[in-house]
């Protein structure tokens, strides 16, 4: 917990003078400890306060945080309202449609936050009985941007491309959209974004799109060594997931993308880097890992 200087919470919100202006998502199902994160928050000089009510996992929901809160209406809005009194910061929630596709209840409340003074909503797209399958919702997206009079929505959900983006602005009227796992299958995106919109100014700049071998190998070595100077020990195991996720991205090979998920030292990353920038673009599935669906069960077992 953030207010009880939990280090590990204490190290998730670890930030650069660089990353700012800044936000930062807390959860709870109890106001007082929601007050005292926030709190603690605008006291160390964050500019932002988000709340999350999307969060589908069964441990969050449990303690009647996440996805939960949107299941009482009443209970939810009067929450939002302590905290909103409680700090200067702008305070903002993210929310999915609904518990189920029986209680679609993000309408409501997006027009039940804009009357207590919520800065933005951002919807997730799929209900909490969804979690993260089946396809997002964007005419329900749409009923929220609807339901509201001045308040920004966000649009959040399957974003993974540059016209992903683009369509969801166009199909839901939203005020912007919020990429999660489409930044880590694809870093660039938001820079692909930014050149499609403003594609006469960038054209002007001579910037191009696609990165080159030299930047991907770049960030693949930035990447790793910020995690080592936040995380010191823990930055292997923490960096591997991230293989799976930008592998193809980056033209890593597979065989070398299985060695990035479990290499355990400094050494031995720079050693597969190494091997990258000599093999760059002998990849030949052009599916990223982390969406490749399979089996349940143990390994041996697929």
């Amino acid at each position: 917990m953030l207010w009880s200087g939990h280090g590990r919470s204490r190290e998730l919100v670890a930030t650069t003078p660089e990353d700012r202006p800044l936000s930062v998502q807390i959860f709870s199902g109890r106001t007082d400890d929601l007050i005292r994160a926030a709190v603690w928050l605008q006291e160390q000089g964050y500019e932002g306060v988000d709340i999350n009510m999307g969060c589908p996992m069964a441990k969050v929901n449990g303690s009647g945080g996440g996805a939960r809160l949107m299941c009482s209406t009443d209970n939810a809005v009067r929450m939002v309202e302590q905290l909103i009194a409680a700090v200067r910061l702008p305070v903002t929630v993210k929310m999915r449609l609904g518990w189920d596709a029986t209680t679609l209840t993000a309408p409501e409340l997006a027009a039940a936050f804009e009357q207590i003074g919520v800065a933005a909503v951002t919807i997730h797209g799929r209900t909490r009985a969804q979690g993260f399958h089946g396809s997002v919702n964007r005419d329900g997206i749409r009923q929220v941007v609807q339901a509201v009079r001045t308040m920004p929505v966000i649009a959040n959900g399957d974003v993974r491309t540059v016209d992903d983006a683009l369509q969801m602005l166009q199909d839901t009227g939203c005020a912007g959209v919020a990429i999660g796992r489409g930044a880590m299958l694809d870093p660039w995106i938001f820079r692909r974004i930014r050149q499609r919109v403003y594609a006469e100014s960038e054209a002007a700049d001579g910037a191009d799109t696609d990165p080159s071998p030299d930047e991907q190998m770049q960030f693949l070595e930035q990447h790793f060594e910020l995690m080592q100077q936040q995380h010191a020990e823990r930055s292997c195991v923490l960096f591997r997931k991230f293989a799976a996720w930008y592998g193809c991205t980056l033209g890593i090979p597979e065989d070398l993308e299985d060695r990035l998920r479990r290499f355990e030292s400094a050494a031995e990353f720079a050693r597969i880097v190494n091997e990258i920038r000599r093999r760059h673009g002998e990849r030949a599935r052009r599916v990223p890992t982390a969406l490749l669906k399979v089996p349940n069960g143990p390994v041996e077992h697929w």
